[in-house]
């Protein structure tokens, strides 16, 4: 089934939305949450969570040009939400790893307005993405929005593991720079 027909099903509220949805992407999203969550238990229950809020969500979103990112997105943001409720001191080992790794290129934390600080980051951070050319804008998402191992990264995009630590370090002290140049300094 398509994109434009699953979405078709969520705007008519029909239930088949999630199960079509499911039988799309359902095993990739899982995967992806045990990554973030190393438990496949909570994935799961961090899909379910996507799905409900996939359902209050669309409509009025209209996602059919980018379900998948969409849905990935939400799952991402509900597993690391779910990774912090359950405790912030006992997080995954990789993502204290990929958070030291951004951390060198973020401002440092120490702030009030926070949530705007965040939002206006979160822009900047895009827009540097977008900049990027293809490969290394790849290497860039799949290692920090979908957490993958850099083995993985290097045999996905048939190089090799050193280019791929290399063209990520020499990005994140890009993106270091760009930020500093809008005044936020690591």
């Amino acid at each position: 089934m398509t994109d434009g027909a699953i979405i078709d099903l969520f705007f008519a509220r029909n239930e088949n939305a999630i199960v079509k949805c499911d039988e799309k992407y359902g095993a990739p999203l899982r995967s992806f949450g045990k990554r973030i969550t190393s438990d496949i238990h909570i994935a799961e229950e961090c899909l379910d969570d996507t799905y409900m809020k996939t359902w209050n969500t669309v409509p009025p979103k209209d996602p059919r040009n980018y379900l998948f990112a969409f849905l990935s997105k939400i799952m991402r943001n509900t597993c690391l939400d779910r990774l912090r409720k359950l405790s912030r001191d006992k997080r995954g080992a990789d993502i204290t790893v990929l958070s030291t790794e951004l951390n060198e290129a973020a401002p440092d934390g120490n702030r009030t307005d926070e949530l705007a600080i965040e939002n206006e980051l979160s822009v900047l951070i895009s827009k540097f993405v977008r900049a990027l050319k293809e490969e290394t804008k790849s290497i860039f998402i799949l290692r920090y929005f979908y957490m993958e191992e850099l083995s993985v990264i290097a045999k996905r995009l048939a190089i090799t593991e050193g280019k791929v630590k290399t063209v990520l370090k020499r990005t994140r002290d890009a993106l270091k720079e760009f930020l500093e140049g809008y005044g936020y300094n690591a």
